[in-house]
């Protein structure tokens, strides 16, 4: 079903500010617990979970570029975005689902995350998920600058989706981390993401 994004009282540029700040202090939390030699054990296959976790920190943290005033003039050239657009929950799926098929990773794939020790472990874990934990900041304050009206109205072309409302490309910095989080609970073992905020 359509629903009528225009006209969603709750997607706001404040509603987004809160939501992926709770989304990065929760998940903060549930990985404080992960034992160091599960955080960096090398995988059969993919990224570990602090490759994981510094990818998707590089990549929320560069998402603010698109909400920046240098991008601002692109924004009107792209014209007005449709008003019917798929919920965000859909939206996520479709986002996930292109990006299952491969999309390459390119300047975003992360360093390989190893320590030496124990000691060397336990400080590059914490200083890997405080960075995680405040990645969020400068991408909600440059949401901040548009009002709801331009995030609805205003595009931004993606190129896996094309053309997308100013407002779903800020939703992805958290659709995009609770793919890899999804991957990085399987080799941890543990639960990594909370509760899903659009249920």
């Amino acid at each position: 079903m359509i629903t009528l994004q225009s006209q969603d009282p709750f997607r706001t540029s404040a509603r987004f500010q809160q939501e992926i700040e709770r989304f990065h202090l929760r998940t903060f939390e549930l990985a404080l617990d992960i034992d160091t030699d599960v955080f960096f054990a090398r995988p059969t296959q993919g990224w570990s979970v602090a490759e994981n976790y510094t990818h998707i920190t590089g990549v929320c943290h560069t998402m603010r570029l698109i909400f920046s005033p240098l991008h601002n003039p692109a924004t009107w050239v792209m014209r007005k975005a449709p008003d019917e657009r798929p919920d965000l929950k859909e939206f996520m799926k479709e986002y996930h689902a292109g990006l299952e098929k491969g999309f390459r990773s390119g300047p975003f794939t992360p360093a390989r995350e190893e320590a030496a020790d124990a000691d060397s472990a336990r400080l590059r874990q914490a200083t890997i998920l405080e960075k995680w934990k405040d990645s969020w900041q400068p991408l909600a304050e440059n949401v901040g600058r548009y009002s709801d009206s331009e995030l609805i109205s205003r595009q931004f072309y993606h190129p896996l989706l094309g053309r997308i409302p100013l407002i779903e490309a800020a939703y992805m910095a958290i659709f995009h981390s609770i793919h890899h989080l999804q991957k990085a609970e399987k080799k941890a073992g543990t639960t990594l993401l909370p509760p899903f905020f659009l249920d």
